[in-house]
């Protein structure tokens, strides 16, 4: 039974390894493989989180939207960005993305997240919590290449049209790698001497 909305949920890193696998396998079975778009436009929901890491799983390409935009700027980064799945809530599809349908052509799936009584006659979507019960809870993640595009994001857009800013692979793993096991800090990523308070680190080496 889903919880009521607002009510508090748990996760153990356990749950989240397999919440994620199973949003993976939901990805593959609609046949969204690698490099394809997936767009979020949610609020800081447990979902929002599972998608991100289950997109990467797949090696599919997340783009989380502001729940906050309206139906233009969803739209424009959804066209911009090729948007290929886009995961919402009930009450976000209704208000700012049911009357974009038609214009957003290369939108080929849209998984809600909420209630099934919610979701009902909803026309032309997925209900996302029950793909994920029937999903299984194991995935295995493809082989990723250095140049695999991970993540998408946009500028503001508030002089003009919003430009699109990929993340690739190699840069998100060696920047949680640096973090966690040298002690990086945002100050000292880009210096070959090492600030007071900084552990010693062989920068020059691992930037090039």
């Amino acid at each position: 039974m889903p919880p009521k909305s607002g009510a508090p949920r748990d996760f153990t890193y356990a749950d989240l390894a397999e919440e994620t696998n199973r949003f993976a396998n939901v990805l593959a079975s609609l046949g969204v493989s690698a490099g394809e778009r997936v767009f979020v436009l949610a609020d800081r929901i447990p979902e929002l989180y599972i998608a991100a890491l289950g997109t990467l799983k797949n090696r599919s390409v997340f783009c989380p939207l502001f729940s906050a935009f309206g139906p233009e700027p969803i739209r424009a980064r959804l066209t911009i960005g090729e948007g290929d799945v886009l995961v919402t809530t009930p009450a976000l599809y209704r208000r700012k993305v049911a009357a974009l349908r038609e214009s957003l052509a290369r939108l080929r799936h849209i998984l809600l997240v909420g209630s099934a009584e919610e979701i009902a006659g909803t026309p032309a979507i997925h209900d996302l919590r029950a793909m994920m019960a029937a999903a299984s809870p194991r995935f295995t993640i493809p082989p990723t290449a250095d140049d695999d595009v991970a993540l998408l994001h946009f500028t503001s857009g508030t002089t003009g049209t919003p430009g699109a800013s990929s993340l690739r692979s190699t840069l998100i793993v060696w920047r949680a790698g640096t973090r966690t096991s040298l002690d990086s800090r945002c100050s000292c990523l880009r210096r070959s001497r090492t600030p007071a308070g900084c552990s010693p680190q062989p920068w020059p080496i691992l930037i090039r």
